[in-house]
């Protein structure tokens, strides 16, 4: 995936294994602070909230049982291990 994708509301895929994400995991890219992205992870146990905004995603406190995984990702080195998930066509 390269930058100009990585856009808030774009949803994503991984293609490694991080801890507490597996490989071909999708996620949301709910946050842009202009060197990374943080992407709330769509987990069986944690699932992404549907009644939220990405802005209001990104600031959710990590004590809030309903607060998706997060993981930020650097633009310039780490988008390589991200790929756009099929439902963005």
């Amino acid at each position: 995936m390269n930058a100009a994708a990585a856009t808030v509301g774009t949803r994503v895929k991984t293609t490694r294994s991080w801890v507490g994400v597996k490989t071909g995991t999708i996620g949301l890219i709910v946050e842009d602070y202009g060197d990374g992205v943080t992407i709330a992870w769509d987990l069986p146990d944690q699932p992404i909230p549907s009644d939220m905004t990405c802005a209001e995603i990104a600031a959710m406190f990590a004590v809030n049982p309903k607060c998706p995984l997060r993981d930020g990702f650097d633009k310039q080195t780490e988008l390589q291990w991200l790929e756009l998930a099929d439902d963005n066509a």
